[in-house]
């Protein structure tokens, strides 16, 4: 994935598509070198972080959605199909928004934002340049910078795997039950943990499959709230408590 980011910056969610064409927009030659990505993915727990930022008017708090709103076109559910932000995993497993940061001289904002929609990739306020994503509700903005460069684009939705997710899961589960996840790992495992507690609204930061001592206060946390040993071990108990049915209250 050729995209210059801000050290720390979650681009693993990011939809294929929107990869692709971010790609191209940073080879770009006008863009290549002047600017980067300051900020990708978030968990809930992130955008709620954001939200309550912006919402008790913090410094340094821009404007945020709430993570738990809905938003789009309507499900059989009767609800918007989008929650929270373009930023936030969506329930298709990926994340649709990305911030701009000027990294190097020669070009305005303005710019970045006109070369940035040739790519199919669109401003989501105007009042803030920075923040872009590849499409508007359920349709993908056009992208004739792609087309006029030969690029091609995928525009099957991406197939989820389910039998292999699921088989995946029972055998973390199974592991866990005889090797805890502990501090000081890191694995893959650990990102998924990770990821869980920010889906339940504790922030352990990016993803990064590092269990160091910040993930390992945030396990303690999620212990004390469901009343669990707080030992800060993800063991059986911790790990069944982490994917029941039960919401985290």
């Amino acid at each position: 994935m050729s995209i210059p980011v801000k050290k720390g910056v979650d681009l693993s969610l990011l939809h294929p598509r929107f990869v692709k064409r971010l790609e191209a927009f940073f080879n770009d030659p006008r863009i290549k070198g002047r600017v980067r990505v300051t900020s990708g993915c978030r968990t809930y727990a992130k955008q709620k972080y954001y939200y309550d930022g912006y919402k008790a008017r913090k410094a340094g708090f821009n404007l945020a959605a709430n993570p738990d709103r809905r938003f789009g076109p309507k499900g059989l559910n009767g609800q918007g199909i989008w929650r929270g932000a373009w930023h936030m995993e969506q329930e298709d497993g990926y994340c649709y928004a990305v911030d701009f940061g000027l990294c190097g001289s020669g070009i305005k904002t303005w710019e970045v934002q006109n070369i940035a929609k040739s790519y199919g990739i669109h401003p989501t306020v105007a009042s803030e340049w920075w923040h872009h994503q590849p499409r508007q509700s359920a349709d993908w903005f056009d992208a004739p910078a792609l087309v006029n460069g030969g690029i091609k684009e995928e525009t099957k939705e991406p197939v989820m795997d389910w039998v292999a997710l699921a088989k995946y899961f029972e055998e973390l589960t199974a592991e866990i039950q005889t090797n805890p996840i502990r501090r000081k790992e890191r694995s893959e495992r650990v990102k998924v943990m990770q990821r869980r507690l920010g889906a339940l609204g504790i922030d352990c930061g990016t993803p990064d499959g590092i269990f160091g001592w910040k993930t390992w206060r945030k396990v303690r946390q999620f212990q004390r709230i469901n009343r669990l040993p707080r030992d800060g071990v993800v063991g059986a108990g911790t790990w069944a408590e982490m994917w029941g049915d039960e919401p985290l209250s």
